[in-house]
């Protein structure tokens, strides 16, 4: 009723403004009349965005659809199964369009929406909470990880010595021996390159790492096109696609070596062409090291999330491996669109054809990137290493579901990932180490966030307060065996409709990892 009200003023105030303002001469009833319409619109403008978000016009389906699943006919369930999945999966992908409603739609982003939107259908399906709920289930999630770490360390046979960022250090844990000299070199060629990844994300990162000066360096070399139309922004042989009219991120791009003191590496092409599975990169020939370097961009743009959240499994299309090597899905075509662009741009050609003199003929390459940049490098990897059979990849915080299995094996011969402290939080299972990063993971996450939730029976207000120090133990709930069981099988084929995702592939994180953690004192708890 308040809410019919308020549309009706609001209706009125329109009304009264466009006929009465102009010729009203109290100056303090237009003021107030004006402000309270602003604050009244706003509100409703709120309240119609959170229905979007929240209402679900598939709930009437899901009723029909447990009533009948009841009585057990299978039929009808099938029908109405899908008839749910098929609203919901639609309510998704106009929220989505809602919220990226500034971005251009093309064909590619429209497939975009649609798988996504089943994603997030598939996740949310019969998630009867509320975002406070999520909220009390992770801070619950945490605390019971923590006892359950402090019950392993106080067990005395336990091989396991410490946790370290999550992972559990035994005597078995293999460290990077830096007094190797293999080793060491490895060390410094992933320090090195990873300044490459970061010069990658054009002039935002630049003015992030640099806020003090690094806008003054950008402003001394930018020259707007619209202002200074005669001056050069770019040396001729350098090849750039789609910058923004003042040149920023190739700019800032060769401003990033030049602060680092590597004067030696030349830019030679830069695409900042962004679109939906199409992900900006450039090409760079790096003399003191011999080698040309492609390095891809992460996550910036709402684009970029939408590449990111399309995380099926899609055929790696490498000749001889029919359908066996499967990897993630939007970064699979983000590494079809790069190599299809250097190979129409003839970019690599360039680059090692770039000062025959000095012997670029005969450079090594490399691929790297960081986030969805290192995804698609490692993916990119696999499309060029037929022709570069000695190109190395290092893939800086790359997701967790990237490859299928063999892939991922394979990719342990060119492919070097690193992994800072808790970015991706690993866990054994079956004696092989796993991500906690894709589709069939996060139904173990969905699981484990509905089990610890159903058995709490401690107010919210108390475990959302109580987030920031420890829970006693016995009030935690307690994790049975059979749901510690259940939660390890991720990849099972799911019979419970209101608690399990789809069963999808498995995916796994690339190459050989480093995983940087952090060395601190054990909590009290």
């Amino acid at each position: 009723a308040i809410l019919v009200i308020e549309f009706v003023y609001a209706i009125v105030g329109i009304v009264w403004l466009t006929q009465y303002y102009s010729s009203c001469n109290d100056i303090t009833a237009k003021s107030v009349t004006l402000g309270t319409y602003l604050a009244c619109s706003r509100w409703l403008l709120l309240v119609c965005i959170t229905v979007l978000c929240v209402f679900d016009p598939t709930g009437r389906t899901f009723v029909k659809l447990r009533a009948t699943k009841r009585r057990q006919r299978n039929l009808r369930t099938y029908n109405l199964r899908h008839r749910l999945e098929e609203g919901q999966a639609s309510s998704w992908t106009r929220r989505l369009k809602v919220f990226l409603c500034c971005t251009r739609t093309k064909d590619s982003q429209s497939d975009a929406y649609s798988e996504i939107a089943y994603l997030f259908a598939e996740f949310f399906r019969d998630l009867d909470i509320v975002p406070s709920d999520i909220i009390a289930g992770l801070v619950l999630l945490r605390q019971r990880q923590r006892a359950k770490r402090s019950a392993v360390l106080d067990e005395a046979n336990n091989d396991i010595l410490a946790f370290l960022s999550g992972m559990p250090v035994t005597r078995n844990t293999k460290y990077l021996d830096l007094k190797n000299v293999q080793e060491m070199q490895r060390y410094k060629e992933v320090c090195y390159y990873m300044l490459f990844a970061l010069a990658a994300y054009g002039w935002p990162i630049y003015l992030m790492r640099k806020p003090t000066c690094g806008l003054c360096r950008l402003a001394r070399s930018c020259s707007c096109c619209c202002l200074c139309p005669s001056r050069p922004r770019y040396a001729p042989s350098v090849t750039i696609e789609e910058d923004n009219c003042c040149g920023c991120n190739a700019i800032a791009i060769r401003r990033h070596f030049l602060d680092e003191n590597m004067t030696s590496v030349d830019i030679v092409y830069t695409s900042c062409h962004d679109a939906v599975y199409e992900t900006p990169f450039y090409v760079a020939v790096d003399h003191d090291k011999k080698k040309v370097v492609i390095s891809i961009r992460g996550t910036l743009s709402p684009k970029d999330a939408l590449t990111d959240l399309t995380g099926d499994a899609e055929r790696l299309p490498v000749e001889g491996h029919h359908g066996t090597w499967l990897g993630h899905k939007g970064m699979v075509l983000s590494a079809e669109y790069i190599k299809k662009k250097l190979e129409q741009e003839m970019v690599l050609s360039q680059a090692f054809g770039r000062d025959l003199g000095r012997g670029t003929k005969h450079y090594g390459l490399i691929v790297v990137g960081h986030s969805l940049g290192a995804g698609t490098a490692a993916i990119l990897s696999f499309l060029l290493r037929p022709q570069y059979p000695s190109l190395k990849c290092f893939a800086y915080s790359p997701p967790g579901g990237l490859l299928s299995e063999d892939a991922m094996e394979y990719s342990k011969e060119f492919v070097t990932a690193v992994v800072l402290g808790k970015d991706l939080v690993p866990r054994q299972v079956e004696k092989r180490l796993r991500f906690l990063i894709g589709l069939s993971q996060l139904e173990g996450f969905r699981r484990q966030l509905l089990d610890v939730l159903q058995r709490s029976n401690k107010p919210k207000w108390r475990i959302i307060v109580g987030a920031t120090k420890c829970i006693p133990k016995s009030e935690l709930p307690e994790e049975t065996e059979e749901n510690s069981v259940t939660s390890n099988r991720l990849w099972t084929h799911p019979s419970d409709l209101t608690i399990a995702l789809s069963a999808s592939t498995p995916l796994y994180p690339p190459g050989r990892i480093i995983h940087v953690v952090h060395n601190h004192p054990a909590e009290q708890c």
